[in-house]
Order: structure tokens, then C-alpha cells, then sequence
């Protein structure tokens, strides 16, 4: 009976995306009769109208009004798709409140509105992205990856970071999520970043450089888990005159109690024994990020931009680790090691940028970055019962030096040229001394102890395409060249890497538009994951006297090809894509010692891995106040790799889910309820467990723009936990890693924004930023 004499229909834009929030109305004789307002796809319904002679009309801000008669004789008319036109318009003393979606899809990137997630307010950048963009963290070596496709880069403000690892950790801890406008994910990125990372790119958009006049905001949580958090931030700009400066700090404390616990079972003949290593963590984290810039026109068409950041990280952990040995019936033997471990990244750099305009179609663009970060690791393991006390004492300075330089040109209006040329050198030196003293006399272990020196060259040229091939399709094209060269040297006498090679990494990307609701795109990309300074600057970590986890230096740079396909409609989405990746680096895995008395744990090498990805977003509104965002991908992944002279051929389909419930319970409280569940996957020649985390938020924006506060609670069912399970009978491997972070932590936040005009400011990211990606 609801659908007796109704109306329906769909409004997109020119490029099929829905408009939310227009205006739809129905006129009799210039009387108007009913009208309503799109939802979130763009979609409207009008019931109840009797049958007679009208005009539909729709209005939405900066597009034409729509305008159409129609005779209403039938119960149910649908006007299908409706196409409007964008045009220019000028406001003056108008103010729009409107939601955002969650997800949308743009070009090849998914942006993620991070201010609409309630569920992850109050934490830092990096719960951020693992709650919401489908990221996973390897918290011992600082590995992050996107969908379990490899190595991912990170952008800040459109400019890659350099560094990776635990300078990239330290580097996402320190940044509040308060602090986040949106995320960006590129699963092709252009040729003119860096072919470094697998798994495509996260730009990540602070909300400093997305204000414009004068103004900024300040934000303030404090939450509790098993342990209590703080922090603050403060954002401030002017973008009016010549001369416009940003600025923005960020300090937080957390104390994040943790549970690591390791069971190896040794069956060798010069040991046979179980051995489980339960280490009960109680770190400290301090973290202070700082950024402070100018932007300035020189002449009339010549700008330039300084900026210096920074930021300190230091973690401090006092771990209690008890090892229990099972030899047999009557041999159990129980060990208490107090751990102290700290873990300190400070970082400073300096950006310049020159930028000149010449003419309405030509830019070109010169910066230059010095970036340094200094990275303090020592740690000891004092067991009382045996006296025994083991230290080990890490320093690694590391340095860049970037020059980039970038031309954009448009020949025409249909065709645009963009080229440019960059050249990154770096090095460190890596410091390790480890010793041990039974409580009578030091020794220094020579086989554990070294100094490791590193230089590194890469240049890179690319050139980028655009071609607009008629009204409905985008053809874009790109070509990057890179020569990396690199000397690694070992207690200045033995070089034990000496490597250069050259690549050329194409990329390609096919967009057309089917029709005003349905898009077509194809995409074929060629990247490249080097091998993390953290593992070529070797690191030694125990857990237990039975195992140990280090670096590895004789680590090959793996190289992919992606291939992949996309239909979108109406803001829903499906994707397939296939990924060959020849030398995959898989982290952290097991073997046993010479001697058969340890596990060691370290990243390898495997020849060849496929994979075959299906995803689907499927973004509804099931009533006005009931919003869901809920997306799928499906992988069936095989690896092919020779391990300790054994064959191996694994293959195994997992399936990872994120959903978000967003309900407006008015016009300023909002509820939401976030989770994901990924199921086990392949790891090299280990199996990762399934896991997944429950959240939930509710946000209050407060009267008379006082601002809003946000209460969240994650991880509530302590559920995102780690197991990775490795059973084998050749080579014998018997292994189960388990990871318990803290849950449950209930986080109160408060931001608020104030000043803000309407000038757009001109800032200027940091392509050095792509060095950053390389450190940890």
C-alpha cells in the first residue's frame, strides 16, 4: 500500500556519484504540492501524490536546478537516474550542516572520512588506520601492510614519508587521530611517488592543512585501558596576506599493559625439550610531534615554502617474562628474567620548496629536504636465580638528503604531461654491543656485537599522461625509472652487501564512465618493497634464552605486478585484482639454530607468491537515522619458496569484513557501532590465527559551536589478538606466537575548532617524506 501512487528516482553528478541532501519538489500550477530531500546514495521517494499534470524540481548547492513535467496517471513513476550539472555559485552568510559517508569511492583511491568515525576517536593515527582502513601492524618489527597485499607507503598531506618500520610506528603514535581529516588509499599510486610498497599508498590529511583564513583547533582525550592515557593537540594557521604560516603540537602518554607468550617444542638429538616463554609487558609511551611552516609568495608568480618537523617517541617497558622447560616427567625447570627494554626515535627535518609559475598551464616545482632521525635501543635481561645479566646497547643515526624536481605542463584541454627527476641519498651507522656477566666477570659477545655501516643511492625520472578520450573516458598513463645502489659494511673490514640494480615501473589506468549511474575502471601498476632499515641495520631481541629475533641482511627487494578491475554504481563498488610477486619478504620466520638449542626468528625471502583479490562496498541507508558501511574482499593467496633446502607450495583463501553502523539519534548525537573480522591467513611458513575488535562511539556536538566530544570504547570483546601457529615435520618447526594487546580502553576526547575564513591557503607538502618510509 506504501508504494500507491509514489515517485522514485536517483540524483547523481556528471560523474555518476550520488548527491546527498537535495531537494527534490513537486509543483502544481506554480503551487507547490510535496517535496522531500536525497539520502546518502542520492536516493527519493515520494508517496501519496493523486494523479494530475506536475513539474519536478531539484535543487543542489553547486549544481543547475533540474527541471521536468511529467503526468502522474500510473501508481508508481520512476524517473531513474538523474543527471545534474555542476556550476559555480557564490554564498554569502550561508552555513550547510550535512554527514559525510565513512567510505567513498574516488579515481582509484577509497577516502576514509576519519572525522565521521566515532568508534576510534580519542587513540592515535595508527589504531586509526588498523580499525578502519583494513591495516595490519606487526608490533615486533613495525611492519605494516594493506589487505595482507604486502608493504604499504605512507603519505601525509599528499607527500610519501620515508621512513618504515619503528620510526613509522613511533611516527603514527605520536599523531593524535583527533588531528585526522581523512584518509586516502591508493591501490595504484602515481609514477611520480616512489615504487616502494606493495600494497599501494595512505595518504593521510591532517585537518591544520584543510583550514583556510585564520583559526585552528585544539583537541583533548584521556581514557583508560589496563593503563591511562593522555594528550593533547593544538593546530593553528593564517592564510591571509602574503606571508601565511601553520603550526601544530601533539604530546601523548599511554601506558599500554601487553601479554606476549611464545611455545616451541625443540626434537633434535642434541635437544629435545618444550619450552613456553611468557612475557607480561608494561611499557610507557611519550611521544611529542611538532610541525612549524611558512608560505610566501616571492614574486608574482614564484612561491616558497620552509617548513621544520619533528617529533621524540620514547617507549619504556618493564617486562616480567617467565620460561618454563619441560625435558621430560621429573625435568621442569622454571626461569624469571626481568626485562627492561627502551625504545627512543627523535626525528628532525627541514623541507624547502620553490615553486613557479609559468603561465596558466606550466609549473615547476624544486624542494629539498635534510631529514635526520636518531634511534636509542637498549635493553637487558637479569635472570636472579642464575645471576646471570645480559645487556644489549643499540644507537643508529640515520640520514637523507632528497632533491626532487617536477614539471606540469597541459598541451591541451584534453591531454596533460607532468615529469620530473629525484635523487635520495642516505646512510647510517648501526651500532650493536652486546654483553653478558655471570656475577663475576663481564664478557663482551663478539658473535652478537658489531658495527654495521650503510650508504644508499636512488635516483628515479618519470613521466605521468592524462588523456581525456572523449566525454566518458580518462586514459592515464606513467613510467618511472629508479637506480638504487647500495654498500652495506660490517665492523669497517668485510662488505657484505654490495648491490646495485636498475627498474622500470609502469602504470596505467583506464577510467570509463558507462552510463550516468555505472563506471568502469582498469589498472595495471608495477612496484617494488625494499628491504626495511631495521632489518639491514641489525636488531637483537630476546624472548626467553630459547628465542631470539633479529634482522637479516642478505634480504632481497621483492618486485610485483597488479592487476586489477573496478565497477562502480551508486556508490557501491566491486573490484577483482591479481598480484604476482617474485621474492616476497614475509616477516618473522622461525628456524631452529645450529645447534638446535634456539628459535630464531627473522624476515625471508620467498620466490613467488600469487594472489587473487574480490572485493565488494555495499554503503545503505536502511532508515534516515540508520546508516551502514560494510565492505568484503575475499583472497585466495599460494606461495612457492625453498626453506632450509625443503619445497614448499602452500595456498589458502581467507576473508576479511569491515562494517560500520552509524545511527543519528538527532541532529547532534551520534551513535556508532565498527568492527572488522579477518580469518586466518597464509605466513609464509607459519599460519596467521583469526581475529577481529567490536567498537563502539557516541558523539555529542555541543551548543552554540562550543564544539563536540567524542566516548569511545574499543577492542570490546578483546577479541583482535595474535596467534601464529608454525607445524612442520621437515625441517621441524613446532611453534605458537601469541600476542594479547590491552582492550577495553574507554577514551573521552574534546576538540574544538575555532577562527577560519574564506581564503584558501596555498600549503606545501613535503616530498621528502618518501625517504621516511625506509626507516625504522
Amino acid at each position: 500500500m506504501a508504494q500507491e501512487n509514489m515517485l522514485s528516482g536517483q540524483v547523481n553528478d556528471s560523474l555518476g556519484n550520488p548527491i546527498a541532501l537535495a531537494h527534490v519538489m513537486v509543483f502544481n500550477s506554480n503551487t507547490f504540492v510535496v517535496g522531500t530531500v536525497t539520502d546518502t546514495d542520492g536516493g527519493f521517494t515520494i508517496a501519496s501524490l493523486e494523479q494530475g499534470s506536475y513539474v519536478l524540481k531539484i535543487i543542489a548547492i553547486g549544481y543547475e536546478d533540474f527541471v521536468q513535467e511529467f503526468a502522474h496517471e500510473e501508481n508508481l513513476i520512476d524517473f531513474g537516474s538523474i543527471s545534474l550539472k555542476t556550476t559555480a555559485i557564490e554564498l554569502n552568510g550561508v552555513a550547510l550542516i550535512a554527514r559525510k559517508k565513512l567510505y567513498e569511492k574516488h579515481g582509484n583511491s577509497l577516502i576514509i572520512n576519519v572525522e565521521q568515525n566515532v568508534a576510534s576517536a580519542g587513540g592515535s593515527v595508527l589504531e586509526l588506520l588498523s580499525n578502519t582502513a583494513g591495516v595490519s601492524v606487526n608490533q615486533q618489527n613495525g611492519a605494516l601492510s594493506l589487505n595482507n597485499q604486502g608493504k604499504i607507503a605512507i603519505m601525509i598531506n599528499g607527500k610519501p614519508s620515508r621512513v618504515d618500520g619503528q620510526a613509522l610506528i613511533s611516527l603514527l603514535k605520536s599523531m593524535p587521530a583527533s588531528n585526522i581529516k581523512n584518509l586516502e588509499v591508493f591501490n595504484n599510486p602515481p609514477s611520480k611517488y616512489e615504487a616502494n610498497g606493495s600494497g599501494g599508498m595512505i595518504n593521510i590529511v591532517t585537518k591544520s592543512k584543510s583550514n583556510d583564513g585564520q583559526g585552528g583547533s585544539i583537541s583533548l582525550n584521556s581514557g583508560y585501558g589496563k593503563g591511562e592515557k593522555t594528550g593533547i593537540s593544538v593546530n593553528i594557521h593564517s592564510n591571509q596576506g602574503k606571508i601565511d604560516w601553520y603550526g601544530s603540537y601533539a604530546f601523548n602518554r599511554n601506558r599500554t599493559p601487553e601479554e606476549w607468550k611464545l611455545q616451541s617444542e625443540f626434537n633434535s638429538p642434541l635437544s629435545q625439550k618444550k619450552v613456553v616463554a611468557n612475557s607480561l609487558r608494561k611499557p610507557i609511551i611519550n611521544a611529542h610531534n611538532y610541525l612549524v611552516g611558512t608560505e610566501f609568495s616571492l614574486f608574482k608568480n614564484t612561491n616558497v615554502g620552509i617548513n621544520l618537523s619533528g617529533y621524540n617517541s620514547k617507549w619504556d617497558m618493564i617486562a616480567f617474562d617467565k620460561v618454563i622447560r619441560n625435558g621430560g616427567t621429573d625435568n621442569t625447570e622454571t626461569i624469571n628474567i626481568d626485562t627492561k627494554e627502551a625504545n627512543e626515535w627523535g626525528h628532525i627535518g627541514v623541507n624547502m620548496l620553490l615553486e613557479q609559475s609559468l603561465g596558466d598551464q606550466h609549473a615547476l616545482t624544486f624542494e629539498y629536504a635534510h631529514l635526520y632521525y636518531n634511534f636509542n635501543n637498549p635493553s637487558t635481561y637479569d635472570t636472579q636465580e642464575q645471576m646471570d645479566f645480559f645487556e644489549i646497547l643499540k644507537i643508529t643515526p640515520i640520514t637523507f638528503n632528497v632533491f626532487n624536481l617536477d614539471y606540469k605542463v597541459g598541451l591541451s584541454e584534453k591531454v596533460k604531461v607532468e615529469f620530473g627527476a629525484k635523487t635520495t641519498s642516505s646512510n647510517f651507522t648501526n651500532t650493536i654491543e652486546a654483553s653478558s656477566n655471570d656475577g663475576n666477570v663481564s664478557n663482551i659477545d663478539d658473535e652478537l656485537s658489531s658495527t654495521t655501516r650503510m650508504d644508499e643511492q636512488i635516483q628515479g625520472i618519470y613521466a605521468s599522461f592524462e588523456f581525456q578520450l572523449g566525454e566518458k573516458t580518462r586514459f592515464t598513463s606513467g613510467l618511472r625509472f629508479e637506480h638504487t645502489s647500495s654498500k652495506l659494511d660490517i665492523n669497517d673490514t668485510d662488505t657484505i652487501l654490495n648491490r646495485t640494480y636498475d627498474n622500470f615501473f609502469p602504470s596505467l589506468t583506464l577510467d570509463h564512465q558507462l552510463n550516468d549511474v555505472h563506471r568502469f575502471q582498469f589498472n595495471y601498476g608495477r612496484r617494488i618493497n625494499r628491504p626495511t632499515f631495521d632489518n639491514l641495520a641489525p636488531y637483537i631481541l630476546f624472548l626467553g634464552p630459547e628465542a631470539l629475533y633479529a634482522g637479516n641482511t642478505n634480504l632481497q627487494p621483492s618486485l610485483v605486478h597488479k592487476i586489477g578491475a573496478e565497477w562502480r554504481w551508486a556508490g557501491k563498488y566491486i573490484s577483482l585484482e591479481y598480484l604476482i610477486e617474485k621474492d616476497a619478504i614475509v616477516e618473522f620466520q622461525p628456524r631452529l639454530s645450529t645447534n638446535g638449542e634456539q628459535y630464531i626468528f627473522k624476515a625471508e625471502n620467498m620466490d613467488k607468491r600469487n594472489m587473487l583479490s574480490i572485493s565488494m562496498g555495499v554503503p545503505f541507508s536502511i532508515t534516515p537515522w540508520w546508516q551502514t558501511e560494510t565492505s568484503f574482499i575475499y583472497q585466495y593467496e599460494t606461495l612457492q619458496f625453498n626453506f632450509q633446502e625443503v619445497e614448499f607450495n602452500r595456498s589458502k583463501g581467507s576473508l576479511r569484513a569491515n562494517s560500520s553502523q552509524q545511527f543519528s539519534i538527532s541532529a547532534k548525537t551520534k551513535l556508532e557501532l565498527s568492527g572488522y573480522y579477518q580469518s586466518s591467513t597464509l605466513f609464509g611458513i607459519s599460519t596467521f590465527g583469526a581475529r577481529g575488535s567490536l567498537n563502539v562511539g557516541v558523539q555529542q556536538q555541543l551548543k552554540k559551536n562550543h564544539g563536540n566530544v567524542k566516548l569511545s570504547l574499543s577492542n570490546v570483546f578483546a577479541s583482535d589478538n595474535w596467534k601464529i601457529n608454525t607445524i612442520n615435520e621437515q625441517p621441524f618447526i613446532n611453534t605458537l606466537e601469541t600476542y594479547f594487546p590491552e582492550s577495553r580502553i574507554l577514551t573521552f576526547t574534546y576538540t574544538k575548532n575555532f577562527g577560519g575564513s574564506t581564503k584558501t591557503p596555498k600549503y606545501i607538502g613535503n616530498s621528502a617524506d618518501d625517504e621516511k618510509q625506509r626507516v625504522q
